[in-house]
């Protein structure tokens, strides 16, 4: 008991300190209800995985963390990682896999809340749609949360892609952003190599179409090239299994490892036949449905999956209004954002699912994405139904 008194005052106290130091224009009811909702969510993974599954990765980076033994992964470097960071926290907490999933649901949280503000800041028309989909969302609230590497991953690149938004309106960041941005970078690498990649292609493409458009002459072409090929180039030296030679075989031995070690309800449609880029494209159009729309409603799921199908099901209306607001008003969005935004997502939609052709883990991966896809997909359908001024 002793425990749970001490940590939650200090999780009161840094809760406070986030919200008095995160300053934002968002009211303060709403910081309060996402931060319980999302620390319940981590308290209710735990919950289900501990009474339902009785097994799962949450459960086992526990037990070693509290064992301080990783001989388990010795074969796995990121998980090795995660338990030595989760190690500290588990031993101040008592060995409490609970105080330990609040903290981490906390860390996660404020992530996304520094995220939110940044957004509001930077696009303050769209505040109630960028609340909505980095705070609300049950997908993304409940997979960002307890004990996981996601958790983790979506705090680090969230920060990371607040900052690089940031920089690209303001050109500026402060000493502690940089630091900041370096060590989630840090953590990112660490914990989920495709989306550190994900994140550097986002940026480079994001930077290289700004100054394409802002600069003439000569520096109109060098600049976005050279920011383009140092971007490229430098996601071959992330990990030798995610180079452009290696991407196939990397794939192709991750579909079929899934596949046989998966139940056949739950076996998505889609096997890459061998380890070639003929065999890759050609199931794209199919990873890519997946990747965007399922679960769908005609999915065959636990009664819990409802919420995803559900989300999708309104993802799918939001694309389409988009898809023909777009057309029909003829729109001058803001591409080099968009460009970036959607190279970046549909690259994830389509890669998550080849390597992962299992409808459990499609759903825990999309949690990536999903709220930056929920976002683009939202405003066009946002400002033109509160007859905002679409532009």
């Amino acid at each position: 008991m002793i425990y749970w008194l001490i940590h939650i005052l200090i999780l009161g106290i840094l809760s406070f300190a986030g919200f008095r130091f995160i300053k934002s224009t968002i009211p303060p009811f709403i910081y309060w209800t996402a931060l319980s909702l999302k620390l319940i969510a981590g308290l209710i993974l735990g919950y289900i995985f501990f009474e339902y599954y009785e097994y799962g990765d949450t459960i086992t980076f526990f037990e070693v963390a509290k064992n301080s033994d990783t001989i388990g992964f010795a074969n796995q470097p990121r998980d090795q990682f995660f338990v030595k960071l989760i190690r500290p926290i588990v031993l101040i907490s008592g060995n409490s896999y609970w105080i330990t999933s609040l903290w981490l649901s906390l860390i996660s949280f404020l992530s996304s809340w520094y995220t939110t503000t940044v957004i509001v800041k930077l696009y303050p028309n769209i505040r109630f749609v960028v609340m909505v989909c980095f705070l609300f969302i049950p997908s993304t609230v409940f997979w960002s949360s307890g004990m996981m590497k996601n958790t983790l991953a979506f705090a680090s690149m969230s920060i990371l892609i607040a900052f690089i938004l940031r920089f690209y309106r303001n050109h500026s960041l402060t000493i502690f952003n940089i630091l900041l941005m370096i060590l989630s970078g840090f953590l990112l690498f660490h914990l989920k190599h495709y989306l550190f990649i994900s994140v550097l292609l986002f940026g480079g493409i994001l930077l290289s179409l700004h100054f394409f458009i802002c600069n003439k002459g000569f520096s109109r072409w060098i600049i976005p090239i050279s920011i383009g090929m140092v971007s490229i180039v430098s996601t071959q030296f992330i990990h030798p299994y995610l180079t452009f030679n290696r991407i196939p075989q990397t794939l192709y031995e991750n579909n079929r490892t899934i596949i046989l070690n998966s139940d056949v309800e739950d076996r998505l449609n889609l096997v890459v036949e061998n380890d070639s880029w003929t065999a890759l494209i050609s199931q794209v159009p199919r990873a890519l449905h997946i990747g965007l729309f399922r679960p769908s409603i005609f999915d065959k799921t636990p009664s819990l999956g409802w919420v995803h199908k559900i989300e999708n099901l309104i993802l799918a209306t939001l694309i389409s209004l988009s898809i023909l607001l777009l057309l029909k008003l003829r729109l001058k969005p803001d591409w080099p954002l968009l460009v970036a935004a959607l190279s970046c997502i549909l690259l994830l939609a389509v890669m998550l699912p080849l390597s992962s052709p299992n409808l459990g883990t499609l759903v825990r991966y999309k949690n990536a994405y999903m709220p930056y896809l929920f976002l683009i997909s939202s405003i066009l359908p946002y400002r033109f139904l509160t007859s905002q001024t679409v532009d």
